[in-house]
C-alpha cells in the first residue's frame, strides 16, 4: 500500500507534502488525515522546518470527504474528529503552510486548502462546497473560511453549492494567488522562499499574531504583542542588516 502523504525535503526550511489518493481523488478518509496531522507534527518537531507546500497527487487537490467512510454509522464520530484535528493542525502549527491547488478542490478539500495560511490555484482550478447536496453541514469548515470570506460569499458558497472558478475564488478571499497551471509549484515555491526570508521566530509570531486576531479568547494587546517582538534577538539582527545593507543572518 503506498503511503497516504508524501513528504519531499526540497531545501533548508522547505518540504512539500503531497496528499497521495489519487485513485480517489485524494478523498479525506481517516488514515489520510491521520497522516496529514502527523506529517505536519514531524516537520514542526524539525526546528530547521520552516515552511510546508501541500498539494494533490493525481488530477485534483482533493474531492473532500471520503463519503463512503461518512456514511458508515461506526466511522462518523472519528471521520468527524479527523476533519477537525486536520483543519486545525494546519491553523495552528507554526509551519507557514501553502495550499497549491490544481485541478480542484471541494468541501473539506477546500477547508483544507483554506485552513493553510496562503492559497495559490492554477487558472483552470474550480473550488466548491457541495456539503447540502449531501445532506451535511459544512460546520467545521465555517471555522477557517471565516476570517477569509464576507458572508454573503459565504452564503453563496454554501447554500447555493455551485462551484467557482480560481478566478472568482481570489477576489472572494479563498485563493490569494491564481498562476497558469504549469507554473503552481514554482510560484508556491517562490513564495515559501520570500517566507524563509524572514526571521524565523519572527514569521511563526506572525502567524500566531494573525490568528489571534481572529480568537476571541487572545489575552495579549497588539500593542504588548508589538513590544515584545521589539526586544528579540530577530528584531535587532533585522534592523542592523537594513542599516548595514545587507541579507540577515538568521540564526
Amino acid at each position: 500500500m503506498s503511503e497516504l502523504v508524501i513528504v519531499e525535503a526540497i531545501e533548508r526550511g522547505l518540504s512539500v507534502l503531497t496528499l497521495n489518493r489519487p485513485e480517489r481523488r485524494n478523498a479525506l478518509s481517516i488514515a489520510l488525515l491521520e497522516a496529514l496531522c502527523d506529517a505536519i507534527g514531524r516537520l514542526e518537531a524539525d526546528r530547521s522546518q520552516r515552511v510546508v507546500i501541500v498539494r494533490g497527487a493525481g488530477p485534483i487537490f482533493s474531492a473532500g470527504l471520503d463519503l463512503k467512510e461518512a456514511a458508515d454509522p461506526d466511522l462518523v464520530d472519528r471521520s468527524a474528529a479527523c476533519v477537525e484535528r486536520g483543519l486545525d493542525t494546519l491553523r495552528e502549527t507554526s509551519l507557514v503552510t501553502i495550499a497549491a491547488v490544481h485541478g480542484g478542490a471541494y468541501a473539506g478539500g477546500a477547508g483544507i486548502m483554506a485552513a493553510c495560511d496562503l492559497a495559490i490555484a492554477a487558472d483552470d482550478a474550480r473550488i466548491g462546497f457541495p456539503e447540502a447536496r449531501r445532506g451535511l453541514l459544512p460546520a467545521l469548515i465555517c471555522d477557517v473560511l471565516r476570517p477569509k470570506v464576507r458572508e454573503g460569499e459565504l452564503r453563496e458558497l454554501f447554500l447555493v453549492g455551485e462551484d467557482v472558478s480560481a478566478s472568482q475564488a481570489q477576489q472572494w478571499g479563498l485563493v490569494q494567488r491564481v498562476v497558469p497551471a504549469d507554473q503552481l509549484l514554482q510560484a508556491a515555491m517562490t513564495a515559501a522562499r520570500a517566507i524563509l526570508r524572514g526571521g524565523p521566530n519572527t514569521i511563526r509570531n506572525t502567524k500566531a499574531l494573525i490568528n489571534s486576531l481572529y480568537d476571541e479568547g487572545s489575552s495579549k494587546t497588539l500593542s504588548e504583542v508589538h513590544l515584545e517582538a521589539r526586544h528579540t534577538e530577530e528584531a535587532r539582527e533585522g534592523l542592523d542588516a537594513f542599516l548595514e545593507k545587507r541579507e540577515p543572518n538568521w540564526k
